[in-house]
């Protein structure tokens, strides 16, 4: 069953301007309640997304007639006539009060329409007849029909589907009603006399004024040829329970058959071994088949491969570490024995003894000679370089530096001078 998409489309400027003019005058009217039957209408755009149903999946437009059954004040009528441009419409109430009323009503509006130039002037006002369903012969010359029939009795339900099946003219109805429930709508729809159809669209509507919620339903009349070529197919087609049955011949006469004959003895069947492969494309091996033993590993060039003595406790999961620390290619795992080969312990490397810090340093300040022992090394070592002459004192106290003094015997000379002035 297709379900109607809501859509914000309330039929433009012109609709709003009519429910507006509606809504005014049926309150000056008293409202649209009589005295039989059930009042009540869709909200504006509710009533827009059924005719927008019926114009694009039933060829509704300006020339299509539309009848409306229960029509109340006729609200649906102008509607029709205002946003699809209907010049042929009319409508069924059994409610004389409602007539009356329905009258006054759509005259009313139909003139203000004109004089705003939103119809045409002459437009003819819609035509409500006053008369039960079942009193009604035919419903043509009308293409369209339309009912909220919440409120009509089960036998005016039947009349109009044997109104709507017998035309020739009529190829869709449009309903309004509260939800259908564990039924097919169109088989409730062939149970009430309208003939084969097909549902269009069911979408949700609300009442205007008090909101209750009900549901469209939009149903197209099925061309008698289809009518015919569908009830054929349906005549032919086996039951849903011929399968079933079948089966269950089938199975019975298998154990017939399997009661005369000798008992074959039990063999078992053998189940062939799977080969399943890995993603990494070697083969899985079958469950309960040991795997294959690791190769022996070859020995290296220049050393002799000794055979394990009786008793020797295997080695454990950390003898392939070598001295740094790293493991070998299998690491973690226990070599097979023929594997394992003699390895020699390196020598461990002397340590050097380090020297006492004492003796390491040496203070300048302890060693008296250090500035004469540093002016020979370096004549010594540039022996083609002349002497630099030295300064002459400037006082007595003044100690006498050297031509090659260096940084630390005039440190020297400085500290011995200061000395001999404060032994003084």
């Amino acid at each position: 069953m297709a379900r109607g998409k809501g859509s914000g489309n309330t039929g433009g400027p012109a609709v709003d301007a009519l429910y507006s003019l509606m809504q005014s005058f049926e309150n000056k009217l008293g409202g649209g309640e009589g005295v039989e039957g059930l009042y009540g209408s869709i909200t504006q755009g509710g009533m827009q997304k059924v005719l927008d149903c019926l114009r694009h999946n039933t060829g509704f437009n300006k020339s299509s007639k539309l009848v409306d059954i229960g029509a109340g004040l006729g609200r649906p009528l102008l509607h029709a006539m205002v946003t699809a441009g209907l010049e042929d419409v009319w409508g069924v109430e059994l409610d004389s009060v409602k007539c009356n009323k329905a009258t006054a009503f759509c005259g009313h509006v139909i003139e203000n329409m004109a004089l705003k130039g939103m119809i045409r002037a002459d437009s003819r006002v819609p035509e409500i007849y006053c008369s039960s369903i079942e009193e009604v012969k035919s419903l043509d010359p009308a293409t369209h029909a339309y009912s909220f029939w919440e409120g009509v009795p089960g036998t005016g339900k039947i009349a109009f589907g044997e109104l709507f099946a017998k035309s020739k003219t009529l190829k869709a109805v449009a309903v309004v009603q509260r939800a259908v429930r564990g039924e097919e709508p169109a088989a409730m729809m062939r149970e009430w006399g309208f003939g084969p159809v097909m549902l269009i669209s069911a979408f949700p509507v609300s009442m205007s004024g008090s909101g209750r919620s009900f549901t469209a339903y939009v149903f197209s009349k099925v061309a008698p040829a289809a009518a015919r070529l569908l009830a054929n197919a349906a005549l032919t087609a086996p039951p849903a329970h011929a399968g079933a049955q079948g089966a269950e011949r089938e199975q019975q006469e298998r154990k017939e058959g399997t009661d005369g004959a000798e008992p074959e003895e039990d063999v078992e069947d053998e189940i062939p071994t799977q080969k399943y492969t890995s993603p990494l494309g070697s083969p899985r091996k079958p469950e309960g088949e040991p795997g294959p033993s690791s190769p022996a590993k070859k020995a290296c060039s220049g050393s002799v491969r000794q055979a394990p003595s009786v008793g020797t406790p295997p080695r454990s999961r950390n003898d392939g570490i070598s001295a740094k620390g790293l493991k070998g290619p299998n690491q973690g795992e226990p070599q097979p024995a023929s594997s394992q080969l003699p390895t020699e312990p390196r020598p461990a490397k002397p340590s050097k003894a380090r020297k006492p810090a004492a003796q390491q340093q040496q203070k300048l300040t302890d060693s008296a000679p250090f500035s004469r022992r540093t002016k020979g090394d370096a004549a010594g070592k540039a022996p083609g370089k002349p002497a630099k002459a030295a300064a002459p004192a400037s006082s007595e106290n003044t100690a006498p530096s050297s031509s090659l003094g260096t940084r630390s015997s005039s440190r020297l000379a400085a500290i011995r001078a200061a000395s001999e002035l404060q032994g003084c």
